[in-house]
């Protein structure tokens, strides 16, 4: 957990964390699915949390704090994968190939 929210807070900052840490999970599956690596979506969701407990304060209150957490996790999501530093998936690294030289023939459509 990052240091800005694992630290002791004041009375004040920790019905804000509580909160917000309350949609982590449902945050860190919205994340794998725009960015298709557990670890990127984790990165981004400790980056979603931290700009939304500095914001907090600001918050009105015009949406639910699930909106406006999925909209923060969406910005972050999209900032990641425009990115210079983006991790290269596995997939990435190989030559292009077809199916047919990874997985053999193709069956027929009856089997």
């Amino acid at each position: 957990m990052h240091p800005v929210l694992k630290r002791a807070p004041d009375e004040a900052g920790a019905e804000p964390m509580l909160r917000l840490e309350a949609h982590r999970q449902e945050l860190t599956a919205y994340a794998y699915r725009i960015l298709g690596s557990a670890f990127e979506a984790e990165d981004a969701v400790q980056e979603t949390l931290i700009r939304a407990w500095r914001a907090f304060d600001r918050f009105e209150g015009r949406s639910a704090l699930r909106s406006w957490l999925y909209r923060i996790t969406t910005n972050v999501c999209l900032d990641m994968l425009k990115g210079s530093q983006r991790r290269a998936r596995a997939m990435d690294l190989g030559p292009a190939s077809s199916a047919d030289t990874l997985l053999g023939a193709a069956l027929p459509e009856g089997a």
